[in-house]
């Protein structure tokens, strides 16, 4: 059945549309504002929070620490340089009022930086499996500064020029007081934006979800196998493990949304997420790893809030208790031998 719209309808019809449009306009607003104020009162604590727990590893020379003290600094450049863009953004309901170079700058390093993350929490899950089930000589070898600094270059690097070459590609058309989105171009191109999507996101996500869950396989079968085993390297394979399993999981909550939204724009799979404003707290989303990895750090690391005078002194008692003990030995000993002789 046809059903045919006079002139006289034409007017309800238009107006109805621009209703709908005001609504959509409306709750995109409004979203944008309640993310606005939920990244406000997230990210100033993780700076701080940051900042502290980067002061109390410096320290730390461990190479279990290192990888993660990576993620920390990584973690407050882009809370510090990135989330505040994204900000200005949501505060102009997702147009942008900066100039298009500074809109360039602002999505290589989001996107440099947060796939830097990925890659440096998949290579830290990697590293616990050596950490905790490698033979000795490799790790040794990874306690080398070479060894240490290699993984975190390739994890900033690569991105870093690989986002630079893709942003020389985009053009914005700004005349004097336009508003326009900061929108990356080759978000468009299908099978660019696929080939990115499965190198630097799916990818990392895979392997960091099927290393992690088989390093928990690997600590469970080995509890179960060895029932005395030493409490201390017990606590130290565990709390290897918590950490990994506690930043994979950030990572996971961070980047799964983004990748599903971003897939379901270009192929549109599942319509009913097709929408601003999910798109919206998928973007959002992308920034939980950099604002949260302070908050786990202070968690997963306890040595933070031990002082560390305190652990010096422990450890200088300890090995002038040894020291003492060994002495108090070796007198006994040889008058031991000496009657034995007589």
């Amino acid at each position: 059945m046809l059903i045919s719209i006079d002139s006289s309808t034409k007017p309800i019809v238009l107006l109805y549309n621009r209703t709908l449009e005001n609504g959509v306009h409306d709750s995109n607003s409004n979203m944008n504002i309640i993310l606005f104020i939920v990244m406000i009162c997230v990210s100033i604590p993780s700076v701080f929070i940051n900042l502290f727990a980067i002061y109390r590893l410096q320290a730390n020379t461990k190479l279990s620490v290192f990888a993660f003290r990576t993620i920390l600094h990584v973690s407050l450049f882009t809370t510090c340089t990135c989330v505040p863009l994204f900000l200005i953004e949501l505060y102009f309901n997702s147009y942008f009022p900066l100039p298009p170079s500074i809109c360039k700058i602002w999505f290589i390093v989001d996107y440099a930086s947060t796939i830097c993350l990925g890659l440096l929490v998949c290579w830290a899950s990697i590293q616990r499996h050596i950490l905790i089930f490698g033979p000795i000589h490799i790790k040794k070898l990874q306690s080398t500064l070479k060894y240490k600094l290699i993984p975190s270059i390739l994890a900033l690097g690569l991105p870093l020029s690989w986002y630079s070459i893709l942003a020389l590609t985009c053009e914005f058309d700004k005349t004097l007081n336009e508003k326009f989105r900061c929108h990356p171009c080759f978000e468009n191109e299908k099978f660019v934006f696929l080939i990115d999507t499965i190198l630097s996101l799916i990818l990392p996500l895979f392997v960091t979800i099927l290393v992690t869950f088989g390093l928990l396989i690997r600590i469970i079968r080995l509890r179960l196998r060895i029932f005395r085993f030493p409490s201390k390297k017990w606590r130290r394979c565990k709390r290897l493990t918590r950490q990994m399993i506690l930043f994979s999981l950030i990572y996971l909550i961070g980047l799964v949304p983004y990748v599903l939204t971003r897939l379901n724009s270009l192929y549109n799979f599942w319509p009913s997420i097709n929408v601003p404003w999910c798109i919206q707290i998928a973007d959002t989303f992308t920034y939980v790893p950099c604002c949260f990895s302070s908050f786990l750090s202070i968690y997963a690391f306890p040595e933070i809030w031990t002082n560390q005078r305190n652990r010096r002194h422990k450890h200088h008692h300890h090995h002038l208790h040894k020291t003492k003990r060994r002495h108090e030995t070796t007198p006994v000993s040889a008058s031991t031998i000496l009657a034995a002789i007589e």
